[in-house]
């Protein structure tokens, strides 16, 4: 079978290295150069983990976390910095509890630390008298262009090639049985509504879901932070969600996040500037969790969210040719060795996208 792929982040060209590895004639379409700043894939980390507050998110995580050490072997290079997670907030906070609830029933390794148990894995970390944070060990951050690169590799090895030009709606490429399009933001060209949207819990909680049908692509701040510590990478179960990595390996800064929605744009303008509001908030959890004195954000960026009801993926068929999967939310590239074989098995048919109803789109043009 020959299929073009549309779109060169994580998620295509995943995808491509999956059905190029089955022995279909695979062409990959991304109108950006490699490596490009304005897409989903950007900056440099990007973490890896199993524990979701959410069970079916978890559950295709553990088996997820097998397929990035097999991309890893596949590579011969480390891709992977398993340095654990701390999942953080207060100790009744539904979303904390609802996380334990998860790890316990899918028997999942953790640990539940209080204030002053947590300084054992993050001499740095402060948490309040009600907090706690869930450790898990099989957790840890990507690096993010090394695994663009190396799937990227993988893919060619097997046969996929590669062209660097713009794929619209209606211009699909002629001679492909079959076009997945892994478009990130861009996918709101071809399809901007989701119908029937589920009704499950989001999978951050209810503050970030996101009401009616509609795709949203918004704006999401990232900054470094002078200084320096180690330990696992970690995400607030509450409130803002902040997120953070130790630091890099020479580097004078750490990275934290912010994860609720940002301003809304439009894919096509090239600006990325970062957020003032999200910035002030990088700041205040820099000094909230790690006692950072006057923070000073050093480096800052931004990359785009596609944020879809209930912050769920959704995949589905526009047509009979042509597969759309939105794989974003601002959680997807975790998962994207994962979904590279998931959606080559829609593409097969081995698998049928009705049959994982949360993320069953039915998109219209």
């Amino acid at each position: 079978m020959k299929v073009a792929v549309v779109g060169g982040g994580i998620m295509g060209l995943s995808t491509a290295r999956a059905l190029a590895e089955r022995g279909h004639g695979v062409t990959v379409y991304e109108q950006h150069e490699p490596g490009t700043k304005l897409g989903s894939s950007v900056g440099r980390s990007r973490i890896v983990r199993q524990a979701y507050p959410d069970r079916l998110y978890t559950e295709v995580l553990l088996e997820g976390h097998q397929l990035w050490q097999e991309l890893e072997m596949a590579s011969g290079k480390r891709l992977v910095h398993s340095v654990g997670l701390l999942y953080v907030g207060p100790r009744h906070e539904d979303e904390v509890q609802q996380e334990v609830a998860v790890l316990s029933e899918l028997k999942v390794p953790h640990r539940v630390l209080g204030p002053a148990d947590v300084k054992a894995v993050h001499p740095q970390m402060r948490l309040e008298p009600d907090e706690v944070a869930v450790h898990t060990m099989d957790a840890g951050w990507a690096d993010v262009p090394a695994v663009l690169e190396e799937t990227a590799k993988l893919a060619l090895a097997s046969g996929a090639q590669f062209e660097t030009r713009r794929v619209s709606p209606g211009q699909a490429p002629e001679g492909h049985d079959r076009v997945v399009v892994t478009a990130g933001a861009w996918v709101t060209e071809w399809a901007t509504k989701v119908q029937s949207p589920s009704e499950a819990s989001a999978v951050y909680g209810a503050s970030s879901a996101r009401p009616g049908d509609r795709l949203q692509v918004t704006l999401q701040t990232f900054g470094y932070v002078r200084g320096t510590h180690s330990g696992p990478v970690w995400i607030e179960g509450f409130g803002d969600h902040s997120y953070g990595f130790p630091s890099e390996q020479g580097r004078g800064d750490f990275k934290i996040g912010y994860h609720p929605p940002g301003p809304e744009t439009d894919p096509k303008n090239p600006t990325r500037a970062p957020d003032r509001k999200a910035l002030a908030a990088i700041k205040e959890a820099a000094t909230r969790r790690f006692d950072v004195k006057n923070p000073e954000i050093v480096e800052s960026g931004a990359c785009l969210y596609t944020l879809a009801p209930n912050d769920d993926f959704k995949i589905g068929w526009l047509g009979d040719q042509t597969l759309l999967a939105s794989t974003c939310s601002g959680h997807g590239f975790k998962f994207g060795p994962w979904m590279g074989r998931f959606l080559a098995d829609l593409v097969d048919g081995t698998r049928k996208i009705e049959d994982w109803p949360r993320w069953h789109w039915s998109p219209t043009p």
